[in-house]
């Protein structure tokens, strides 16, 4: 899992690749390989991923694009999303959530007395409602998806706050989470330098809270800080909280 990351980066380098590729190398092959090593895990994991980054996607990356937080500049794909989003965000977003979602279960929940299952209902209920309220606003003036200081409100609101106030009821809960912030912080922050290298997404705009000098490259502070450290947590933090698990015996 530490030397896939590095495989990536050299090959991404080596031949360019666009951000269709270095997704896959990035994200792909180590979720091939929890695959294989976690596989009665996996497709609770991958149902999560795959009902949660659709709207995640659909609305996120609509409001940050409009908002100009971040964009994607080339697609191998002939048409994007609302003429705005690339249908590789989809392919990031789902292989991202999966592994987090898969690397926490593996790693961390393995000593686990049983194989939980997923509150699918309610997730899916949350998923359709987000997604209902986002096209009524889509419809009735758009406008109102444009977010000054975009990236800095979807990391607060998204990830931080959910991600404190459920550990505050679960407390026990926090170690683990923690624990998943090395790993994704390490290959997230290869995949930043390859990914700003060869230009698969840039952060066009001004409303920034501020800016970071990464290895020479500048990055908002929100990316730093929302993406190599609360990424994960934030993940993990609806992974468990659609989780069937009893809590209340931890």
């Amino acid at each position: 899992m530490i030397l896939l990351p590095i495989v990536a980066l050299v090959i991404s380098l080596l031949v360019s690749a666009n951000f269709f590729i270095s997704t896959l190398l990035f994200l792909g092959l180590p979720t091939i390989y929890l695959t294989f090593r976690a596989k009665p895990m996996a497709k609770k994991a991958s149902l999560f991923s795959l009902i949660f980054s659709i709207p995640a996607v659909v609305i996120l990356d609509y409001i940050a694009t409009v908002s100009k937080a971040w964009y994607v500049p080339t697609t191998i794909f002939p048409f994007r999303l609302f003429d705005i989003i690339p249908l590789e965000d989809f392919i990031w977003t789902f292989l991202f959530i999966y592994l987090v979602a898969l690397f926490y279960e593996y790693f961390f929940q393995k000593g686990a007395k049983e194989l939980t299952s997923l509150k699918v209902k309610p997730l899916l209920y949350v998923s359709a409602t987000a997604l209902v309220v986002f096209f009524i606003l889509y419809f009735i003036n758009p406008d109102f998806l444009y977010v000054k200081y975009a990236y800095f409100w979807i990391g607060l609101v998204v990830f931080v706050v959910p991600t404190i106030v459920f550990l505050s009821f679960y407390p026990k809960l926090l170690f683990g989470h923690l624990k998943m912030i090395p790993y994704f912080c390490f290959l997230l922050i290869i995949h930043e330098l390859v990914a700003s290298h060869l230009r698969h997404w840039e952060f066009p705009g001004t409303n920034y809270i501020g800016w970071i000098n990464f290895f020479g490259i500048p990055i908002p502070f929100e990316e730093f800080f929302y993406v190599f450290f609360a990424g994960a947590i934030g993940i993990t933090t609806y992974y468990e909280l659609f989780d069937n698990k009893d809590r209340l015996s931890m």
